[in-house]
Protein backbone atom coordinates (compact mmCIF):
# COMPACT_ATOMS: atom_id res chain seq x y z
CA UNK A 1 0.00 0.00 0.00
CA UNK A 2 2.86 2.51 0.81
CA UNK A 3 3.82 1.89 -2.85
CA UNK A 4 0.23 2.97 -4.40
CA UNK A 5 0.53 5.38 -1.98
CA UNK A 6 3.38 7.38 -3.38
CA UNK A 7 2.28 6.74 -6.55
CA UNK A 8 -0.64 9.08 -5.71
CA UNK A 9 1.19 11.73 -3.72
CA UNK A 10 3.64 12.32 -6.89
CA UNK A 11 0.86 12.07 -9.62
CA UNK A 12 -1.41 14.81 -7.31
CA UNK A 13 1.79 17.19 -7.01
CA UNK A 14 2.29 16.97 -10.32
CA UNK A 15 -0.87 16.73 -12.03
CA UNK A 16 -3.57 18.73 -9.30
CA UNK A 17 -5.07 22.07 -10.87
CA UNK A 18 -7.93 23.51 -8.62
CA UNK A 19 -9.35 24.44 -11.25
CA UNK A 20 -9.84 21.61 -13.87
CA UNK A 21 -10.50 19.25 -10.63
CA UNK A 22 -12.97 21.28 -9.22
CA UNK A 23 -14.97 21.23 -12.61
CA UNK A 24 -14.39 18.06 -13.04
CA UNK A 25 -15.97 16.84 -10.10
CA UNK A 26 -19.22 19.47 -10.98
CA UNK A 27 -19.23 17.71 -14.27
CA UNK A 28 -19.52 14.12 -12.49
CA UNK A 29 -21.86 15.45 -9.80
CA UNK A 30 -24.07 16.72 -12.29
CA UNK A 31 -23.31 13.40 -14.12
CA UNK A 32 -24.41 11.15 -12.14
CA UNK A 33 -27.72 13.38 -10.68
CA UNK A 34 -28.82 12.81 -14.32
CA UNK A 35 -28.32 9.67 -14.91
CA UNK A 36 -29.93 8.19 -11.87
CA UNK A 37 -32.34 10.58 -11.85
CA UNK A 38 -33.68 9.42 -15.51
CA UNK A 39 -32.43 6.10 -15.29
CA UNK A 40 -30.93 7.43 -18.55
CA UNK A 41 -28.51 4.41 -19.58
CA UNK A 42 -31.07 1.96 -18.72
CA UNK A 43 -33.66 3.24 -20.14
CA UNK A 44 -32.35 4.73 -23.11
CA UNK A 45 -29.13 3.82 -24.08
CA UNK A 46 -29.50 0.27 -23.58
CA UNK A 47 -33.48 0.23 -25.49
CA UNK A 48 -31.51 1.19 -28.88
CA UNK A 49 -31.15 -1.40 -31.57
CA UNK A 50 -28.24 -1.95 -33.78
CA UNK A 51 -25.83 0.64 -35.34
CA UNK A 52 -27.77 3.52 -34.07
CA UNK A 53 -27.11 1.79 -30.26
CA UNK A 54 -23.15 2.15 -31.16
CA UNK A 55 -23.92 5.95 -32.21
CA UNK A 56 -25.57 6.74 -29.05
CA UNK A 57 -22.71 5.12 -27.04
CA UNK A 58 -19.93 7.01 -29.15
CA UNK A 59 -21.85 10.20 -28.20
CA UNK A 60 -22.46 9.08 -25.24
CA UNK A 61 -18.87 8.11 -24.13
CA UNK A 62 -17.42 10.89 -26.20
CA UNK A 63 -19.41 13.42 -24.25
CA UNK A 64 -17.43 12.14 -20.83
CA UNK A 65 -14.19 12.07 -22.36
CA UNK A 66 -14.23 15.21 -24.80
CA UNK A 67 -15.85 17.50 -21.99
CA UNK A 68 -13.29 16.57 -19.24
CA UNK A 69 -10.83 17.17 -22.04
CA UNK A 70 -11.77 20.31 -22.45
CA UNK A 71 -11.67 21.43 -19.05
CA UNK A 72 -8.60 20.23 -18.61
CA UNK A 73 -7.50 22.25 -22.10
CA UNK A 74 -8.69 25.74 -20.59
CA UNK A 75 -7.74 24.98 -17.23
CA UNK A 76 -4.29 24.03 -17.39
CA UNK A 77 -1.82 26.92 -19.48
CA UNK A 78 -0.11 25.45 -22.53
CA UNK A 79 -2.00 22.59 -23.60
CA UNK A 80 -1.91 21.90 -26.91
CA UNK A 81 -3.38 18.35 -27.71
CA UNK A 82 -6.32 19.25 -29.27
CA UNK A 83 -4.40 20.53 -31.78
CA UNK A 84 -2.83 17.11 -32.25
CA UNK A 85 -3.76 14.58 -35.38
CA UNK A 86 -2.41 11.65 -33.02
CA UNK A 87 -5.19 12.84 -29.91
CA UNK A 88 -7.72 12.35 -32.59
CA UNK A 89 -6.98 9.41 -33.81
CA UNK A 90 -5.92 7.63 -30.79
CA UNK A 91 -9.18 9.00 -28.59
CA UNK A 92 -11.96 8.27 -31.52
CA UNK A 93 -10.10 4.67 -31.28
CA UNK A 94 -10.40 4.09 -28.01
CA UNK A 95 -14.37 5.49 -28.07
CA UNK A 96 -14.95 3.41 -30.89
CA UNK A 97 -13.87 0.11 -29.44
CA UNK A 98 -15.49 1.07 -25.61
CA UNK A 99 -19.05 1.90 -27.84
CA UNK A 100 -19.13 -1.30 -29.87
CA UNK A 101 -18.43 -3.27 -26.66
CA UNK A 102 -20.73 -1.82 -24.53
CA UNK A 103 -23.53 -1.47 -26.98
CA UNK A 104 -22.94 -5.15 -29.25
CA UNK A 105 -24.95 -4.17 -31.99
CA UNK A 106 -24.72 -7.82 -33.77
CA UNK A 107 -24.26 -10.33 -30.87
CA UNK A 108 -28.20 -10.94 -30.23
CA UNK A 109 -28.24 -11.54 -33.55
CA UNK A 110 -25.01 -14.02 -33.93
CA UNK A 111 -26.32 -16.22 -30.59
CA UNK A 112 -30.20 -16.70 -31.61
CA UNK A 113 -29.16 -17.73 -35.03
CA UNK A 114 -26.59 -20.48 -33.79
CA UNK A 115 -27.52 -21.33 -30.34
CA UNK A 116 -30.50 -23.65 -29.61
CA UNK A 117 -33.29 -22.04 -27.47
CA UNK A 118 -32.62 -23.59 -24.20
CA UNK A 119 -28.86 -22.15 -24.59
CA UNK A 120 -29.67 -18.60 -25.62
CA UNK A 121 -29.37 -16.50 -22.53
CA UNK A 122 -26.53 -18.43 -20.94
CA UNK A 123 -24.40 -18.41 -24.10
CA UNK A 124 -25.08 -14.70 -24.67
CA UNK A 125 -23.73 -13.91 -21.56
CA UNK A 126 -20.42 -15.82 -21.87
CA UNK A 127 -19.84 -14.10 -25.07
CA UNK A 128 -20.85 -11.04 -24.32
CA UNK A 129 -18.00 -10.89 -21.92
CA UNK A 130 -15.47 -13.29 -24.04
CA UNK A 131 -16.07 -10.56 -27.09
CA UNK A 132 -14.23 -7.95 -25.87
CA UNK A 133 -11.57 -9.54 -26.80
CA UNK A 134 -12.73 -9.26 -30.33
CA UNK A 135 -13.63 -5.33 -30.02
CA UNK A 136 -11.05 -4.08 -27.70
CA UNK A 137 -8.28 -6.15 -27.49
CA UNK A 138 -7.59 -7.26 -31.12
CA UNK A 139 -8.12 -3.74 -32.79
CA UNK A 140 -5.93 -2.05 -30.38
CA UNK A 141 -2.87 -4.97 -30.51
CA UNK A 142 -3.07 -4.51 -34.55
CA UNK A 143 -3.16 -0.23 -33.84
CA UNK A 144 0.56 -1.07 -32.35
CA UNK A 145 1.82 -3.34 -34.44
CA UNK A 146 1.14 -0.55 -37.50
CA UNK A 147 0.59 2.84 -35.89
CA UNK A 148 2.96 2.15 -32.59
CA UNK A 149 5.43 -0.37 -32.95
CA UNK A 150 7.91 1.84 -32.08
CA UNK A 151 6.19 2.29 -27.95
CA UNK A 152 7.54 -1.01 -26.55
CA UNK A 153 5.36 -0.52 -23.50
CA UNK A 154 2.46 -2.79 -25.46
CA UNK A 155 0.07 -0.23 -23.65
CA UNK A 156 1.21 -1.97 -20.40
CA UNK A 157 0.73 -5.48 -21.18
CA UNK A 158 4.31 -6.24 -20.84
CA UNK A 159 5.29 -8.16 -17.33
CA UNK A 160 8.68 -6.13 -15.96
CA UNK A 161 9.78 -6.39 -12.40
CA UNK A 162 6.02 -6.58 -11.00
CA UNK A 163 5.56 -6.93 -7.27
CA UNK A 164 1.61 -8.51 -6.74
CA UNK A 165 1.65 -7.95 -2.92
CA UNK A 166 0.18 -3.95 -3.07
CA UNK A 167 -2.40 -5.61 -5.21
CA UNK A 168 -3.39 -8.34 -2.86
CA UNK A 169 -3.58 -5.96 0.24
CA UNK A 170 -5.73 -3.36 -1.34
CA UNK A 171 -8.22 -6.74 -2.04
CA UNK A 172 -8.21 -7.50 1.56
CA UNK A 173 -8.94 -4.06 2.35
CA UNK A 174 -11.87 -3.97 -0.19
CA UNK A 175 -13.34 -7.19 1.24
CA UNK A 176 -15.17 -5.49 4.67
CA UNK A 177 -16.27 -3.07 2.33
CA UNK A 178 -18.03 -5.17 0.37
CA UNK A 179 -19.32 -7.56 2.76
CA UNK A 180 -20.94 -4.54 4.09
CA UNK A 181 -22.22 -3.29 0.54
CA UNK A 182 -23.52 -6.98 0.09
CA UNK A 183 -26.27 -5.87 2.49
CA UNK A 184 -27.59 -3.29 0.17
CA UNK A 185 -30.65 -3.94 -1.77
CA UNK A 186 -29.15 -2.48 -4.87
CA UNK A 187 -26.33 -4.68 -4.39
CA UNK A 188 -28.50 -7.79 -3.63
CA UNK A 189 -30.75 -6.58 -7.00
CA UNK A 190 -27.77 -6.62 -9.07
CA UNK A 191 -25.21 -9.23 -7.67
CA UNK A 192 -24.79 -11.70 -8.55
CA UNK A 193 -24.25 -11.13 -12.20
CA UNK A 194 -24.42 -15.08 -13.28
CA UNK A 195 -28.18 -16.10 -13.34
CA UNK A 196 -29.77 -19.39 -13.28
CA UNK A 197 -30.73 -20.79 -16.53
CA UNK A 198 -31.43 -24.75 -17.55
CA UNK A 199 -28.36 -24.61 -19.68
CA UNK A 200 -27.01 -27.43 -17.53
CA UNK A 201 -29.72 -29.16 -17.87
CA UNK A 202 -29.82 -28.82 -21.54
CA UNK A 203 -26.18 -29.96 -21.94
CA UNK A 204 -26.47 -32.63 -19.33
CA UNK A 205 -23.81 -31.05 -16.75
CA UNK A 206 -23.41 -29.65 -13.06
CA UNK A 207 -24.94 -26.62 -12.44
CA UNK A 208 -21.33 -25.23 -11.13
CA UNK A 209 -19.89 -26.08 -14.58
CA UNK A 210 -22.12 -23.73 -16.30
CA UNK A 211 -21.51 -21.53 -13.42
CA UNK A 212 -17.67 -21.81 -13.77
CA UNK A 213 -17.63 -20.93 -17.17
CA UNK A 214 -19.47 -17.96 -16.90
CA UNK A 215 -17.57 -16.77 -13.91
CA UNK A 216 -14.06 -17.44 -15.63
CA UNK A 217 -15.67 -15.55 -18.97
CA UNK A 218 -16.46 -12.27 -16.34
CA UNK A 219 -12.92 -12.66 -14.84
CA UNK A 220 -11.40 -12.37 -18.19
CA UNK A 221 -13.71 -9.27 -19.50
CA UNK A 222 -12.04 -7.42 -16.94
CA UNK A 223 -8.42 -7.67 -18.59
CA UNK A 224 -9.88 -6.32 -21.74
CA UNK A 225 -11.37 -3.55 -19.44
CA UNK A 226 -8.22 -2.71 -17.95
CA UNK A 227 -6.21 -3.03 -21.39
CA UNK A 228 -8.46 -0.05 -22.88
CA UNK A 229 -9.05 2.09 -19.84
CA UNK A 230 -5.95 1.74 -17.98
CA UNK A 231 -3.62 0.73 -20.87
CA UNK A 232 -4.18 2.23 -24.12
CA UNK A 233 -6.23 5.87 -22.85
CA UNK A 234 -3.69 6.00 -20.05
CA UNK A 235 -0.28 4.19 -21.04
CA UNK A 236 -1.15 4.96 -24.81
CA UNK A 237 -2.00 8.26 -24.23
CA UNK A 238 0.69 9.48 -22.24
CA UNK A 239 3.47 10.57 -24.81
CA UNK A 240 0.12 12.81 -26.43
CA UNK A 241 -1.75 14.75 -23.30
CA UNK A 242 0.14 13.29 -20.02
CA UNK A 243 -0.69 12.97 -17.42
CA UNK A 244 -4.50 14.74 -17.98
CA UNK A 245 -4.84 11.15 -19.58
CA UNK A 246 -5.59 9.88 -16.27
CA UNK A 247 -8.43 12.57 -15.40
CA UNK A 248 -10.43 12.14 -18.40
CA UNK A 249 -10.14 8.07 -18.44
CA UNK A 250 -11.52 8.05 -14.84
CA UNK A 251 -14.54 10.05 -15.60
CA UNK A 252 -15.83 7.74 -18.93
CA UNK A 253 -14.67 4.97 -16.42
CA UNK A 254 -17.32 5.99 -14.38
CA UNK A 255 -19.86 6.77 -17.45
CA UNK A 256 -19.27 3.05 -18.17
CA UNK A 257 -20.85 2.14 -14.59
CA UNK A 258 -23.94 4.05 -15.11
CA UNK A 259 -25.59 0.84 -15.30
CA UNK A 260 -25.01 -0.38 -11.60
CA UNK A 261 -26.12 0.93 -8.54
CA UNK A 262 -25.12 4.94 -7.99
CA UNK A 263 -22.59 3.84 -5.25
CA UNK A 264 -20.61 1.67 -7.51
CA UNK A 265 -20.72 4.06 -10.10
CA UNK A 266 -19.73 6.74 -7.95
CA UNK A 267 -16.79 4.60 -6.19
CA UNK A 268 -15.94 3.39 -9.83
CA UNK A 269 -14.16 7.44 -10.52
CA UNK A 270 -11.81 7.06 -7.19
CA UNK A 271 -11.15 3.49 -8.26
CA UNK A 272 -10.23 4.06 -11.68
CA UNK A 273 -8.31 7.15 -11.01
CA UNK A 274 -6.36 5.13 -8.67
CA UNK A 275 -5.60 2.16 -10.90
CA UNK A 276 -5.02 4.71 -13.78
CA UNK A 277 -2.16 6.61 -11.82
CA UNK A 278 -0.60 2.82 -10.96
CA UNK A 279 -0.72 2.41 -14.59
CA UNK A 280 0.76 5.82 -15.37
CA UNK A 281 3.67 5.27 -12.94
CA UNK A 282 4.42 1.47 -13.76
CA UNK A 283 3.67 1.45 -17.31
CA UNK A 284 1.26 -1.69 -16.89
CA UNK A 285 -1.75 -2.82 -15.97
CA UNK A 286 -1.67 -6.14 -14.45
CA UNK A 287 -2.20 -4.48 -11.02
CA UNK A 288 -5.46 -3.04 -11.95
CA UNK A 289 -6.46 -6.67 -13.26
CA UNK A 290 -5.42 -8.40 -9.87
CA UNK A 291 -7.63 -5.67 -8.25
CA UNK A 292 -10.33 -5.44 -11.05
CA UNK A 293 -10.59 -9.28 -11.21
CA UNK A 294 -10.67 -10.04 -7.90
CA UNK A 295 -13.25 -7.31 -6.70
CA UNK A 296 -15.27 -8.69 -9.04
CA UNK A 297 -14.97 -12.34 -8.12
CA UNK A 298 -14.99 -11.19 -4.52
CA UNK A 299 -18.58 -9.49 -5.07
CA UNK A 300 -19.79 -12.32 -6.70
CA UNK A 301 -19.03 -14.94 -4.09
CA UNK A 302 -20.56 -12.70 -1.44
CA UNK A 303 -23.86 -12.38 -3.19
CA UNK A 304 -23.65 -16.17 -3.89
CA UNK A 305 -23.35 -16.12 0.13
CA UNK A 306 -26.14 -13.61 0.18
CA UNK A 307 -28.76 -15.93 -1.62
CA UNK A 308 -28.10 -18.73 0.82
CA UNK A 309 -28.91 -17.08 3.70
Amino acid sequence: MKKIWKFLVHHVQEDFNLRAYLLTFLFLTVSVYVNYSLDFEDTFLDTQKGFLKFFYYFLFYGFAYYSTMAIVFFSKKGSTFFRERDFWIRSVLALAALSLDGSQPYLHSIVNALAPAQLQYWVYKVANNLIGFVNILLPLLLFHRYYDHNRKHYYGLQVQHFDTRPYFVLLLIMLPLIVGASFEPSFVKQYPMYKVTAAHTYLGVPEWVTVACYEVAYGLDFITVEFLFRGFMVIGMMHVVGRNAVLAMAVTYCYLHFGKPAGEAVSSIFGGYILGVVAYETKGVWGGVIVHVGIAWLMELVAFLQKLR
